[in-house]
C-alpha cells in the first residue's frame, strides 16, 4: 500500500523526522544526568557499548532503591499484575438512547455482554508481557516520559506483545491539544530480522544483498507512525537510512501501535517531567556528600602521614601496608622520621545530612507511605495510604489514564476485534466508557462514597429515617455502590428486576393488613 497524498513524500517525512530529533537532542544532557543518577543500566545517552560499567559514579544507591520502589507502586495503584483494572460501561449517551429507541436489547445485556468482552481483553493482557513492560515503563514514567509498542504476533495464544522502548532513539510530534500523535524512531536492526519484523518488508538490492549473503549486518532504518487528522488513521512507514523509498508502509486503522505518556508536562514542551527529576538536585547532593564521607572513613581508617627526608626515610617510594618494614632514621616520639597526620572531625552532621536528603528522595518516590518491615496494617490504614497517594498523584493520575492506558485498552481492542476474537464494543458507533477499577481508582471512588454515607448518617441522625427516605432515592443506592466499586453486573439487579421486588413486597403488606386479627387470649385479672 502507499501513504495517503496529503501525508506528503519521503523527503517531506525525512525533514519532519529530522526536526523532531533536533528537538529531541536538547534534552540528552538532562536525561542522562537523570538516568545517571536513577537508572544507571538504562542510560543510554552517552556510551552504548554492552556489559560497560555505568555505576563508577554512585556512592549511595537511595535513588536507585527509590524509584524501583516507586515504579511497583505505580504498577500496583495502576496496573496491577494479574487483575482486571478497567473495565467497560455504556455511556450515557447509549443509555439515552436506549431509553428513546428501539434497540431490542436491555441495558442489563448491555452490561453483561461489556463484561464478558473486559474479561476477554484482560485475559489476553495479563497473558502478555505486560505487567514486566509496564514495570519498565514506569521506571520511565518517574524520570518523566514513557513509551510502550504494543505489537501483533502471529501466535494465536498470545496474539499481543508489548515492548518498552528507550528514550534514546525516539522523538514525538504533538497534536494542536498537546497530545503525542507522532513518534518517530531511529535504531539499527540486523538484516536478518527485517522481513521478520516488518511484514511485507520490501528490500531494495542493496539490502537484500545484505540479507542473503551478511544477515548478521545492523542496518540503520528510520520507522515513524504518523497521524492523518483528516481520516483519523495512523500510518507507519519504514525506510533504510541513505535510500530514497518506503522499505515498508501499514495501515493501522484508528489505533496506534506506540503509547506514550508524560508524568507531567510543562507548556511548550512535549517530553514529560517527573518526581526524579525534579528530585535530582537531592540526588546529586546526597551522593557527593556520601562520596566525602567514605573519603574520610578511609582516612580514618588508614591514616594520613608525614615524613622527613632524612637519608633513611625516602617518602616519595614509601608504601604504607599492613606488615611492611618501613626504614627509619628516628623512633624517638618527640621526633620521629614518620608521624600520622591528625585529621580528627564529626561526621555527626554530615550523617545528619544524608538521612534529610534520603528521606527527601523517598518522599519523592512515594517510598514513605508503607514500611514493609513495619507491623501488619488494618484495612483502614490501607485505605487511608490509598487515599494518600491519590492525593499525591491525583494529577498525574488523570494524565496517565488518558495518555497510556486507555490507548493501550483501544489498542488490544482493535487487535482483538480484527481477529475475530471479541465483537465491536459500540452501540450504533457510539462508543463505550471506561471505567477504570485499579486500587487508585477506586480510592477516588471511595471519597465519593465516604461523601454520601456522611450525608445519610447526618440526615438519619438529625431528621430520622422518614427524611432520608424522602430526600435520598434509597432504591438506588445499591446500584450506584456496585458501580463505583466495580462490581460484577451478574449480581446488580437492573431496573425491571427491582420493580417486581417493591411491587411483591407492597403486595405482601397489603396482604397482611387485609389479614383478621388474632383473638387475644383472655387475660386472669389479680386476685384481690
Amino acid at each position: 500500500m502507499k501513504l495517503p497524498p496529503h501525508l506528503g513524500s519521503i523527503q517531506d517525512l525525512k525533514g519532519r523526522e529530522n526536526q523532531a530529533f533536533n528537538a529531541e537532542a536538547m534534552w540528552h544532557d538532562q536525561l542522562s544526568d537523570v538516568y545517571e543518577y536513577f537508572l544507571p543500566q538504562r542510560n543510554l545517552f552517552e556510551i552504548e557499548d554492552k556489559g560497560q560499567k555505568k555505576m563508577d559514579r554512585i556512592f549511595d544507591s537511595t535513588s536507585l532503591t527509590a524509584i524501583q520502589q516507586g515504579a511497583s507502586k505505580l504498577q500496583e495503584n495502576i496496573a496491577p499484575i494479574w487483575a482486571r483494572w478497567a473495565t467497560f460501561n455504556p455511556s450515557s449517551e447509549i443509555l439515552n438512547m436506549l431509553e428513546t429507541g428501539d434497540y431490542n436489547v436491555t441495558e442489563k445485556q448491555i452490561r453483561e455482554n461489556l463484561e464478558k468482552q473486559s474479561e476477554i481483553v484482560f485475559d489476553y493482557i495479563n497473558r502478555s508481557n505486560f505487567g514486566t513492560q509496564f514495570y519498565e515503563a514506569a521506571l520511565d514514567l518517574l524520570v518523566g516520559t514513557a513509551t510502550l509498542k504494543i505489537d501483533e504476533t502471529d501466535d494465536d495464544s498470545m496474539p499481543i506483545v508489548f515492548n518498552c522502548i528507550p528514550q534514546r532513539g525516539i522523538a514525538f510530534e504533538e497534536g494542536p491539544y498537546g497530545t503525542i500523535e507522532t513518534h518517530w524512531r531511529r535504531f539499527k536492526v540486523k538484516a536478518r530480522l527485517l522481513e521478520r519484523m516488518w511484514k511485507g518488508f520490501q528490500p531494495s538490492s542493496n539490502v537484500q544483498s545484505m540479507i542473503d549473503h551478511k544477515p548478521d549486518t545492523e542496518v540503520e532504518v528510520s520507522e515513524g507512525v504518523i497521524y492523518d487528522p483528516k481520516d483519523k488513521k495512523y500510518y507507519g512507514c519504514l525506510w533504510v537510512k541513505q535510500e530514497e523509498r518506503f522499505s515498508w508502509v501499514e495501515d493501522f486503522g484508528n489505533s496506534s501501535p506506540w503509547v506514550t505518556g508524560r508524568y507531567t508536562k510543562v507548556s511548550g514542551e512535549v517530553r514529560g517531567r517527573g518526581p526524579a527529576m525534579q528530585t535530582l538536585p537531592d540526588v546529586r547532593s546526597l551522593n557527593k556528600a556520601k562520596e566525602f564521607v567514605l573519603q574520610k572513613a578511609a582516612i580514618d581508617l588508614a591514616g594520613m602521614y608525614t615524613a622527613t627526608d632524612d637519608g633513611v626515610t625516602n617518602p616519595y617510594n614509601m608504601v604504607i601496608a599492613p606488615g611492611i618494614v618501613i626504614p627509619v632514621g628516628s623512633n624517638n616520639t618527640n621526633n620521629p622520621s614518620i608521624q600520622r597526620l591528625d585529621t580528627a572531625s564529626s561526621l555527626s552532621l554530615a550523617q545528619f545530612e544524608i538521612v534529610e536528603l534520603q528521606n527527601s528522595i523517598k518522599i519523592a518516590m512515594f517510598n514513605d507511605l508503607r514500611d514493609p518491615a513495619g507491623p501488619v496494617r488494618t484495612a483502614t490504614e490501607i485505605a487511608i495510604e490509598s487515599r494518600e497517594l491519590a492525593k499525591r498523584i491525583g494529577s498525574a493520575f488523570g494524565r496517565l489514564q488518558t495518555e497510556v492506558l486507555i490507548p493501550v485498552l483501544k489498542r488490544v481492542v482493535s487487535i482483538l476485534i480484527r481477529r475475530g476474537l471479541i465483537t465491536p464494543i459500540e452501540l450504533d458507533g457510539r462508543d463505550v466508557e471506561v471505567k477504570f477499577t485499579s486500587p487508585l481508582a477506586r480510592a477516588q471512588d471511595s471519597e465519593d462514597i465516604l461523601s454520601v454515607q456522611q450525608a445519610v448518617e447526618f440526615v438519619l441522625a438529625t431528621a430520622g429515617p422518614d427524611q432520608v427516605q424522602m430526600a435520598f432515592k434509597i432504591e438506588d443506592f445499591g446500584t450506584w455502590v456496585a458501580e463505583k466499586t466495580g462490581m460484577s453486573s451478574e449480581l446488580v439487579r437492573d431496573d425491571a428486576e427491582k420493580e417486581r421486588i417493591i411491587q411483591a413486597g407492597a403486595e405482601a403488606k397489603q396482604m397482611e393488613a387485609q389479614q383478621p386479627m388474632a383473638e387475644q387470649p383472655p387475660q386472669l385479672q389479680a386476685v384481690q
